[in-house]
């Protein structure tokens, strides 16, 4: 292993939290390739990464936070970091980041994920792209960073992420996206941007099924559908072999009703390009009407899935694909802050992106029943809690039982 969480004099306590941080996500990022010629390297790469992913755990969400929180938490840093020149700077922080290979960074965090994914299996994978806005540089003419992620929602987990070229869309990264994911057995969902025929061919060659959303991309598609819908639900279904489930909720002053309709496309005319879509099986109707305290709203969605006709299977996959915005993007932005980050350096916004996704699925893999921010605000407190969520990150789940943690406080 690189510098870092080396061999030293260390009281017990201290050896058994070197043994947790030895064996927790952080194991993954000591040998990255260092960008820097040797002559500049007055901290090592390790530790630099290191304290950048305890930061952004305990709260930090730019640079120097980053250095505040070293500089903070420099005695108990130097327990497991070998810090012959302190702290960095908030300046190499942002310098060291932004000239990080994204590539490379992107592998030790697949590496990780990898490892936990597989032993947890993957039920369903969904895949959707945010836009870091504040990421721009007007007088460099550098466009906004977009990304696309892909998100495991039975476990809260990112299991990927692949930056949009700014020439480009989703349609070009989504596959590069694809080709980092195991996909076997699991339910791949995107939304209309995602529909392609060559995507849904992917998905099925990877050993995966899929659920597309229709809309305006696909209009001949989206509309031979709607259309035949709208059709069988005036002639009241006459004849035709469905699948129906409906689910009510109430919550927050609101009543929601949502209607799954499904049905084999052997049931339909035959469709526009049916052919070009691998193991197309199944069509699905989605009807949600909402009532609030001084309206009703009503929104229909089209889809077609691999899966076969079963109308509770497809309502929990389709709602399961909108966690991806609820737990992922409103946490970057309203707990992470991403929206208002104005990293740019280099590739800076890319790999501080990717630092916070990796923070969201360790914070996620933490069992207590804290909020995210009460997390990286306890973390930022309690050096304990902090080592409670990197050994909730062991791959080999090889938990201490050594009375490491605190007894004294219970979370």
């Amino acid at each position: 292993m690189a510098k870092g969480f080396g061999p030293r004099t260390l009281n017990p306590q201290q050896a058994r939290e070197a043994k947790i941080l030895s064996r927790s996500v952080l194991q993954y990022f000591q040998n990255l390739p260092d960008p820097r010629v040797e002559r500049t390297r007055h901290h090592s790469l390790s530790t630099i990464i290191t304290i950048a992913i305890l930061a952004v755990l305990a709260g930090a969400d730019g640079f120097v936070a980053i250095e505040r929180y070293g500089r903070a938490k420099q005695s108990w840093l130097e327990t497991f970091l070998d810090l012959p020149h302190g702290i960095p700077s908030h300046d190499t922080f942002g310098r060291v980041i932004g000239a990080l290979d994204p590539q490379a960074l992107a592998a030790s965090f697949l590496d990780w994920v990898t490892g936990v994914s597989e032993r947890l299996g993957l039920d369903m994978i969904h895949i959707d792209g945010k836009t870091a806005r504040g990421s721009y540089d007007r007088e460099g003419k550098l466009k906004a960073l977009h990304s696309v992620s892909a998100w495991s929602s039975d476990h809260r987990l990112v299991l990927a992420q692949q930056r949009v070229d700014s020439k480009s869309n989703e349609i070009t990264a989504v596959p590069l996206l694809l080709k980092l994911l195991n996909l076997k057995g699991a339910v791949v969902t995107l939304d209309a941007m995602g529909t392609q025929t060559a995507i849904a061919r992917q998905i099925r060659q990877g050993g995966g099924d899929y659920v597309l959303a229709l809309k305006g991309n696909q209009g001949t598609l989206s509309r031979a559908v709607e259309t035949w819908f709208k059709q069988t639900e005036v002639d009241g279904w006459d004849g035709i072999d469905y699948d129906y489930h409906e689910t009510l909720e109430a919550a927050h002053h609101r009543l929601e009703i949502r209607q799954v309709w499904t049905l084999p496309v052997s049931e339909l005319p035959s469709l526009p390009r049916q052919s070009q879509w691998v193991d197309l099986n199944t069509v699905v109707m989605v009807r949600s009407t909402r009532h609030l305290w001084n309206k009703i709203t009503t929104e229909v969605r089209f889809y077609i899935s691999s899966l076969p006709s079963n109308a509770a299977r497809h309502d929990q996959v389709v709602r399961s694909h909108w966690s991806v915005e609820n737990s992922l993007h409103w946490v970057l932005d309203v707990t992470f802050n991403e929206d208002a980050s104005r990293i740019r350096q280099g590739y800076g916004a890319e790999n501080f992106g990717l630092l916070r996704r990796l923070c969201v699925s360790l914070l996620n893999r933490e069992p207590s029943k804290l909020s995210l921010k009460m997390k990286r605000y306890t973390a930022a407190l309690d050096n304990d809690f902090l080592l409670k969520i990197l050994a909730a990150s062991a791959v080999d789940e090889v938990l201490p039982k050594e009375g490491v943690l605190s007894e004294k406080t219970d979370y």
